[in-house]
């Protein structure tokens, strides 16, 4: 339908090892440690989506959306009020009369509510993406944020118009969800150009995407997980205090699972802010000393972060790991690579 637009972090320098599933949300290490909660916790709630309009859109339009989304995506949603064309308006391009869609997902990011996991924007109004004369929609999987035009899509009565419109819902919100595009006929993750195209387009993602959406959802229903998203976001914009911030909140707040303050080191450690990744993860591996992955994670960082007693200390973190993960061939190797090195 369109490209996937999201902003670039920095590329991870142990990639070996953060590839696995050491600080990925919702994963557990081998032994199963370090993932319990830090306090008990009732089971979260589905991850709300949110849609509301920018500009006039009929409520029958977003209430559509809605129940579109619901019938696909196990999560909860909401209508919430609208957005003036106005708020959007650094996001206009007078000379081409249309509506950078990059832009408003920038200006939605930085008045989102708090506790929203998605939020989809429904718009009449014509949109482009840099470098393409227009696009029926876009989403930033960074921020969970993406908006629809109903702009080129109105032309041939309210019934094309209305599966038109659930097919670029449940693509867009797809993106938000974590999907990527999929090169197969049968899904609407596919990418669909034109109004042809999106006319023969399914109107469901194909059952690999489904199954990888309802997995997504699961780990995006975690307490805390809107403050993560904004982390990541404020993180790819270079505003590092305002991540400080959010993580501040998190820990001040308490009742988090250890695997949700992992995912926050990871998205701080992919921006080389080693200090505050370092920090969460001694937190963690306090809390769960036999977390082994942790205690690699911590002296991943320490490495790169490189100061005077980071070797030492990196050298103690994966001695401790295979002491509880003595098969952990990988790090074994890391390690021996370390200390002939030093």
């Amino acid at each position: 339908m369109r490209r996937l637009w999201h902003f670039a972090l920095a590329p991870l320098a142990a990639g070996w090892l953060f590839a696995a599933p050491t600080l990925a949300p919702g994963q557990a290490d081998a032994a199963g440690a370090g993932t319990e909660p830090a306090a008990t916790l009732e089971a979260p709630r589905p991850p709300l989506v949110v849609v509301r309009a920018l500009g006039p859109v009929a409520t029958d339009r977003l209430r559509a959306a809605c129940r579109t989304i619901l019938r696909v995506y196990p999560v909860r949603c909401e209508i919430r009020k609208a957005r003036d064309l106005f708020s959007a308006w650094s996001a206009w391009n007078v000379d081409r009369a249309q509506l950078d869609a990059r832009a408003a997902l920038d200006v939605f990011f930085r008045d989102q509510d708090r506790d929203i996991v998605v939020e989809l924007a429904i718009t009449g109004v014509d949109m482009y993406e840099p470098g393409k004369p227009y696009v029926f929609g876009l989403a930033s999987l960074t921020d969970r944020i993406a908006i629809v035009s109903l702009s080129r899509i109105d032309d041939h009565g309210p019934r094309r118009l209305d599966r038109r419109a659930q097919k670029l819902v449940l693509h867009e919100v797809g993106h938000a969800l974590g999907l990527h595009h999929h090169d197969d006929p049968d899904c609407v993750m596919r990418q669909d150009p034109t109004v042809s195209a999106l006319d023969s387009a399914p109107e469901k993602p194909c059952d690999a995407c489904h199954a990888i959406a309802v997995e997504q959802s699961t780990k995006l229903a975690r307490p805390g997980q809107p403050a993560l998203d904004r982390t990541r976001g404020y993180l790819a914009r270079g505003d590092i205090e305002r991540a400080r911030n959010e993580l501040a909140g998190v820990l001040h707040g308490g009742g988090f699972d250890l695997d949700l303050l992992r995912a926050f080191a990871t998205v701080f450690f992919e921006a080389r802010q080693y200090n505050e990744a370092i920090s969460v993860l001694r937190y963690v591996v306090k809390q769960a000393p036999d977390a082994a992955e942790a205690h690699v994670d911590l002296a991943l960082c320490y490495q790169r972060r490189d100061r005077a007693g980071d070797f030492e200390a990196a050298i103690e973190h994966l001695e401790i790991a295979l002491e509880l993960r003595p098969d952990w061939d990988l790090v074994e190797r890391h390690l021996d690579a370390l200390l002939a090195g030093s």
